[in-house]
């Protein structure tokens, strides 16, 4: 019984000292802003940049800037490197990278980390999260889902 009780409490105060947070990106691709390189038929490069919107769990939103480049191998899968620039509401921003290496690109699971932030993004700093994306068939807009879970 004494062992019991000593891993509730363990359980319930690792809960209680921690929370997720979950960030949704909603894009929509504007030709302008993408660069396609056909290197090969085996190889595409593309760069892009854009702002989109963002919205979290926690009942904050505002707009991201990002750019960056993947590369699609066929039969190997995408590369991509996305960097972004967030800034909320209250205008306190927030940097990370995005990294992915998945099996196509219209779908794929990759890491975010967090490098820097102001005001309340401070204590992101350093955190890695997972993310999922998909885009539409046409690939003319995606949606990202990201979820991390940070000590409070």
């Amino acid at each position: 019984m004494k062992y019991l009780i000593y891993i509730l409490l363990v359980f319930f105060s690792f809960n209680t000292f921690s929370y997720d947070f979950e960030l949704e990106i909603l894009s929509t691709r504007d030709a302008r802003d993408l660069n396609v390189f056909k290197y090969s038929d085996e190889i595409t490069y593309r760069q892009f940049k854009g702002t989109t919107s963002w919205k979290d769990n926690l009942g904050d939103w505002g707009k991201l800037e990002c750019a960056g480049n993947h590369t699609i191998t066929k039969g190997k899968g995408t590369e991509l490197i996305n960097y972004c620039i967030g800034t909320n509401k209250d205008g306190d921003t927030f940097r990370f990278i995005m990294n992915r290496l998945s099996d196509d690109f219209d779908t794929g699971i990759g890491k975010i980390k967090y490098d820097k932030g102001s005001g309340k993004f401070t204590k992101y700093e350093g955190t890695e999260c997972v993310y999922a994306i998909t885009f539409l068939p046409n690939g003319d807009a995606s949606f990202i889902k990201t979820k991390c879970n940070f000590k409070k």
